[in-house]
């Protein structure tokens, strides 16, 4: 389940800003999660939220990922995923009480306190990460409903491929490693 937080963390502050952008049917190598139909089949989404929802995506839109992203962010993956740490409950939290939500992890604080970044860069960066991956994969399907990605996002992204690819396996592309196999199907 190590794999899941990371697909949880991403899904969680992506889920609330992708409510109004019908992100979620299109994410599905990124934030994989079965609550996707019955939330936004449940609950639209308020005024309020839809403006905290379109306040959110545009915040992640416009934040600049270092240019070190990758080699920062991959040993935090990582340990994370060696420690096994369940993923904090963030439904419907602004991005705002995610960021919060994350930093009051214990099991996490060393975590990112090893690797010298915060709870807001973690939650930013593996967010702006995840949903400019998604929009650059399937531009015409996302963007339409999207504030302009940071070009500076798109070009670390697209020098940086391998990287890409090597950061969304580790985030849930390879579950399998370091747990108990997967029974055949």
């Amino acid at each position: 389940m190590t794999a899941s937080f990371l697909r949880h963390t991403l899904a969680a502050s992506a889920c609330t800003l992708a409510l109004a952008t019908g992100l979620m049917a299109t994410r599905p190598a990124l934030a994989q999660q079965p609550m996707q139909q019955t939330t936004t089949e449940q609950a639209q989404p308020t005024p309020a939220q839809q403006a905290a929802i379109a306040h959110d995506m545009k915040t992640v839109a416009e934040y600049r990922l270092p240019k070190d992203f990758f080699t920062r962010m991959m040993p935090v993956i990582e340990q994370i995923r060696q420690s096994r740490i369940s993923p904090p409950e963030t439904p419907n939290m602004t991005l705002e009480e995610t960021i919060k939500r994350t930093g009051d992890m214990e099991a996490l604080k060393p975590i990112l306190q090893h690797n010298g970044m915060s709870a807001r860069e973690f939650v930013m960066g593996i967010t702006t990460f995840g949903l400019t991956s998604a929009v650059m994969q399937h531009p015409a399907q996302d963007s339409k409903n999207m504030p302009p990605l940071n070009p500076d996002n798109v070009k670390l992204l697209q020098s940086h491929q391998a990287q890409t690819q090597a950061l969304i396996q580790a985030m849930g592309g390879s579950e399998g490693e370091g747990q108990q196999p997967a029974a055949p199907q």
